[in-house]
């Protein structure tokens, strides 16, 4: 299988359930003429996806895209340390959906499974101390919603409803769920 993703957490994640990988990606503009978020972000992954399937008809190629949605606002990955600190603020005492997207190509067995998945978290009432001393720790800058749920960014969770792994950037049992309709058994994924 093909990973178009550089995320450390999706490869962590995946590497975890014992899927065999190696990692492609292209440039492309994380841009999308979607109206609905939900769209949107699976129209992205498949972006992602495209290029690398086309130059690698026979295998199985996996793209995904995570998000945090507030109020019809899109979080991505912040751009700078006042960018992150201003997400976090608008974030504090709030849920916020996180949204990721995913799919699976492989064109010569003309395969294609995607979905999407929508968890919620809310956050504490973040003061500024906490705020600066998450921010010093840098793990927010490579992180849709500038935090890492994951990793130290866990101390800003009150609480969530849905896949933790999804929060995390990849929602694998969504995806072994879509695997096993699609005729995969659990045993296969080394070959997936």
């Amino acid at each position: 299988m093909i990973l178009a993703s550089n995320s450390k957490r999706r490869q962590e994640i995946l590497r975890d359930m014992g899927f065999n990988f190696k990692v492609l990606t292209s440039d492309i503009e994380e841009i999308s003429d979607k109206e609905e978020i939900s769209e949107m972000i699976l129209d992205i992954a498949e972006k992602k996806l495209d290029k690398i399937a086309k130059e690698n008809v026979n295998e199985f190629v996996l793209a995904a895209d995570t998000v945090v949605e507030l109020e019809g606002r899109i979080f991505g990955k912040p751009k700078s340390r006042e960018e992150a600190e201003s997400f976090l603020k608008i974030l504090s005492g709030k849920t916020h959906k996180v949204i990721t997207a995913y799919v699976l190509k492989n064109i010569s067995k003309n395969i294609i499974i995607k979905d999407v998945v929508i968890s919620k978290v809310k956050f504490f009432d973040l003061d500024d101390e906490t705020i600066n001393w998450y921010l010093d720790t840098s793990e927010p800058f490579d992180k849709a919603g500038a935090y890492g749920i994951q990793g130290q960014g866990r101390a800003l969770v009150e609480k969530i409803e849905g896949d933790y792994f999804a929060i995390m950037g990849f929602p694998v049992s969504n995806f072994l769920k879509n695997l096993r309709k699609n005729g995969y058994k659990i045993s296969q994924i080394d070959r997936i």
